[in-house]
């Protein structure tokens, strides 16, 4: 992975609880990230996007929070096995807005 460490996080839908867990890393890690939702609404997640679509102002309800701070040197498959491990325990597949 590269120099700006690596970020775990959770945006959760505060209007009907669903939520999903992503991940950030490179130079601007989180903060460019979030600033990618930020400036679409969605983060190019096609479930945010459709909710989107039929309520634009949806991502108004979305909170963000930070899940585990990962060290930089981690490997990339390590990071995936931990993101995985999050939406399993979240049931963010099942129930949320996750679709990997």
């Amino acid at each position: 992975m590269t120099s700006g460490g690596i970020i775990i996080y959770l945006i959760v839908d505060t209007s009907d609880g669903k939520q999903y867990v992503g991940s950030a890393y490179g130079n601007d890690g989180l903060l460019d990230r979030w600033k990618c939702y930020v400036d679409t609404g969605h983060g190019g997640n096609k479930q945010m996007r459709d909710l989107i679509c039929y309520t634009p102002n949806r991502f108004e309800h979305f909170q963000f929070c930070i899940l585990q701070i990962l060290s930089k040197t981690i490997a990339p498959e390590e990071v995936i096995e931990i993101e995985s491990l999050y939406k399993k325990k979240l049931k963010t597949k099942e129930f949320g807005l996750n679709m990997n």
